[in-house]
């Protein structure tokens, strides 16, 4: 018994065509230094900080999604953030947060002494 190649295909084509049986999904996003790495822990006010967002997926893979992402600073009077530049303004301790698709990380706080 010898199948159609026409056949064949026709069955093949369609399931290629859906993608994966499980696409990747955003689990997590983390607030990181534009680079990827950690962020400092400590900075003076009237310094500024480019932040980075690292997303990790149900694959488990990850990758920086800094464009995609929306930070926020939680107090404005401490730090703001435009883009994804952070300003530190006065001492206290400064928390951000990263937006990807609807997903938020969890806060990352900086202290900030006040400027010498």
């Amino acid at each position: 018994l010898r199948l159609d190649p026409q056949r064949r295909m026709g069955r093949i084509l369609p399931r290629m065509a859906r993608g994966p049986e499980h696409p990747k999904r955003l689990t997590s996003v983390a607030v990181t230094s534009e680079t990827g790495g950690t962020l400092p822990t400590n900075l003076k006010a009237g310094a500024t900080l480019k932040l980075g967002a690292k997303a990790t997926y149900t694959d488990g893979t990850n990758g920086m999604v800094t464009t995609q992402a929306t930070f926020t600073s939680l107090d404005k009077t401490i730090a703001t953030v435009s883009g994804s530049t952070l300003t530190l303004i006065k001492a206290g301790t400064a928390k951000v947060t990263a937006t990807v698709n609807k997903v938020t990380s969890a806060t990352a706080s900086i202290t900030v002494a006040a400027a010498a």
